[in-house]
Order: C-alpha cells, then sequence, then structure tokens
C-alpha cells in the first residue's frame, strides 16, 4: 500500500506490482466491454472499472472506443493506481514511450486545478476518473531552464481538454510529475512554454517536488 513515507522509486515499486493483478482485472473484463461496445449505436464508447487491490490499493482501468474495430487486442486501456496522502489524492498512470515504461504522478493540486480551470463539478475518485476518460493519450513537449540554481525539465502534455504541465523527475525510473493544469484557451494563442513563464504558473511548476510528494 502507498504510504507518505515512499520514495518515487518506492511508488514506482508498488505500482509496478500492481500490474499484474491489473491486467488479469482488465483481461477479465474484456469481453464483457468488447459486447458493450460491439452493442453500442454511439461513438466513442467509454467503459471503466475500478476495484481494491489486494495490496489496498484503488486501482482504475478505463476503456475507449473509437469505432467498433477498438475491442479485444485493438482496446486503449488506461491503467491508474490512486494513492491516498496526507496532502489528498494523487494518481500514478502507467504507459510506454518508445517501449520504455513511463511513469506519470499527477498530484492533488492538479485535479484542483483541472476541476477549476475545466469546469468540472465532481471531487475525489470521480474527478480522478472524470479526468482520465478523456485525458489519457498525452503529446509530449519538453523545455530545459535554470531556477534556483537548478537545472529543470519542463514537460507539458497535450490532451483532449487542455494542457498538463509538470516536470522530469531525476530518478532511476523515468518519471514525470504533473502539477498544474491549464486549458487551451487560457494559453491565447501562446505558445505553452511562453505561457508558462507567467508568474502565477512558474510557482505552480516549480514548487519543491519532494515536498509535493511527501508533506
Amino acid at each position: 500500500m502507498y504510504t507518505s513515507s515512499m520514495t518515487v522509486e518506492d511508488m514506482v515499486r508498488e505500482f509496478s506490482n500492481e500490474l499484474p493483478q491489473m491486467i488479469d482485472v482488465c483481461d477479465s473484463k474484456q469481453p464483457h466491454v468488447d459486447r458493450i461496445i460491439l452493442k453500442s449505436k454511439t461513438m466513442p464508447v467509454y467503459v471503466h472499472t475500478s476495484y481494491t487491490s489486494k495490496k489496498g490499493n484503488v486501482c482504475l482501468i478505463l476503456w475507449e472506443a473509437k469505432n467498433k474495430k477498438y475491442v479485444g487486442d485493438n482496446s486503449l486501456v488506461t491503467l491508474v493506481s490512486v494513492m491516498h496522502m496526507p496532502t489528498g489524492r494523487y494518481a500514478i498512470m502507467w504507459s510506454t514511450v518508445n517501449g520504455v515504461p513511463l511513469y506519470t504522478i499527477f498530484t492533488p493540486h492538479f485535479f484542483s486545478r483541472f476541476a477549476q480551470r475545466a469546469r468540472i463539478n465532481l471531487s475525489g475518485i470521480d474527478l480522478i476518473r472524470r479526468y482520465f476518460k478523456l485525458n489519457h493519450s498525452f503529446g509530449y513537449n519538453e523545455s530545459r531552464e535554470v531556477f534556483d540554481g537548478k537545472e529543470k525539465t519542463n514537460i507539458y502534455g497535450s490532451t483532449e481538454e487542455g494542457i498538463a504541465m509538470g516536470a522530469k523527475l531525476y530518478t532511476e525510473s523515468n518519471v514525470f510529475l504533473f502539477k498544474t493544469f491549464i486549458t487551451y484557451d487560457m494559453c491565447k494563442g501562446e505558445q505553452i512554454e511562453d505561457f508558462a513563464r507567467a508568474d502565477g504558473i512558474r510557482r505552480e511548476l516549480h514548487d519543491d517536488a519532494t515536498k509535493i510528494l511527501l508533506s
């Protein structure tokens, strides 16, 4: 089970240990999901399930079908584990980039900004599920800058409803930490990197990552 004393690598190992059960649950649900998709008269189709794992963690599995071909091995599946910390609910999503596992951590502040800026009247697990329902596929950009004497790699993840903003963590595993969310309207035609230099957004992006994760 996730605890507030864990390092980022501890969190990654905990999620990796959850993956076999998540895949088993996904496989067991797949025939039922396929039937829903094939019977649907409208597209896209969204299906989700949640459960508490053997280790006591809440896990979310989400399916999206853009047409009736998105069944079986062609399914679009998102795997998310939710971490309950003293400061709120975090989420960690697993994906691969060029065959390399990528673990993306989303903070409670990220989800509160998503709810506020996308005008989503939900909270808790419902809010997290709502975010990943439409925002599970990311187009990534990055920029480097020196902040307080330290070089940081800023990460911008473009999705259906807006842009996730955060940083790459310098850990053994490949980990992105998303700290805040903006809508495309907020950019007002600016380049994302230019908009990120605004004082308010910079403060959201450059809070100490260790403090955000473990406080």
